[in-house]
């Protein structure tokens, strides 16, 4: 059964860069550390239970699944993760659901404190990738996978919504409400003039939106090949503000 939002993973180029600008707007980031197949990442605890992984590469990696998201489709939010109590279970609903995946992979990231942590997760591939999440369930205890400082001076709590463009709304639609075993409500953004589905899963939501018209900045993101999560909303004890992508990696970032 699927929980909720794991992580979302934010990538770019610069592991460094990209851990100065999430820092500049008042997110406490911590060490992650590396994964054997050329990606590192530091992390950004949540204290609703999910967290933000800023993730680049310390070595060429071109066979890597999210390679080409960095470097040719131009980073900032090009993924997310959700958690799961079964997932084997879970992972056959998505292969019934046509779902371009790898098989189920046993994984692992060696902690800057040097321990290592296990897990089972899928890759999604073509069209599907940062469209239908992957899923993962931990080999060891998730508690030592996630950040345990979950507190920030912009005041983030959690994640509320994230946003995903869909070229063909309906086989999202079909997929996710599947795997979440809901029908999902129907929605319109007047602002992005697109309308689609929301899924509620667990504490978050997924919204799924198919631009109406050419005139749709959602028509622009897609047709420009750009990764399929739009948008991020973060739930805040803080003020409600938006982050403009141009000064938070390419990532459309609202507080709320």
């Amino acid at each position: 059964m699927i929980l909720g939002i794991d992580h979302i993973v934010i990538a770019g180029p610069d592991l460094d860069r990209l851990t100065a600008t999430f820092d500049s707007h008042g997110f406490h980031v911590v060490g992650g550390g590396r994964h054997p197949i050329g990606s590192y990442n530091n992390l950004i605890g949540l204290l609703d239970g999910a967290y933000i992984e800023l993730l680049s590469f310390y070595e060429d990696s071109p066979d890597h699944y999210w390679w080409e998201a960095v470097h040719e489709r131009g980073g900032g939010l090009i993924d997310f993760c959700m958690e799961t109590d079964d997932v084997r279970a879970d992972y056959a609903v998505f292969e019934a659901g046509g779902v371009e995946m790898s098989p189920l992979v046993g994984l692992s990231r060696l902690r800057v404190d040097g321990y290592r942590l296990k897990w089972l997760n899928n890759e999604i591939y073509s069209d599907f990738q940062g469209l239908i999440p992957f899923i993962i369930e931990d080999e060891t205890p998730r508690e030592e996978r996630v950040p345990k400082e979950r507190h920030h001076a912009n005041g983030v709590t959690g994640i509320d919504t994230i946003t995903l463009a869909a070229r063909d709304l309906e086989r999202a639609r079909r997929i996710m409400g599947a795997a979440l075993g809901q029908a999902g409500e129907p929605v319109n953004d007047e602002d992005l003039n697109a309308s689609g589905v929301v899924f509620q899963a667990g504490r978050h939501r997924l919204e799924y939106l198919a631009p109406n018209d050419a005139s749709s900045p959602l028509h622009e993101h897609i047709e420009a090949n750009r990764p399929a999560p739009y948008r991020i909303r973060f739930r805040s004890d803080g003020e409600a503000r938006s982050i403009p992508p141009e000064e938070a990696a390419g990532v459309r970032i609202a507080l709320i």
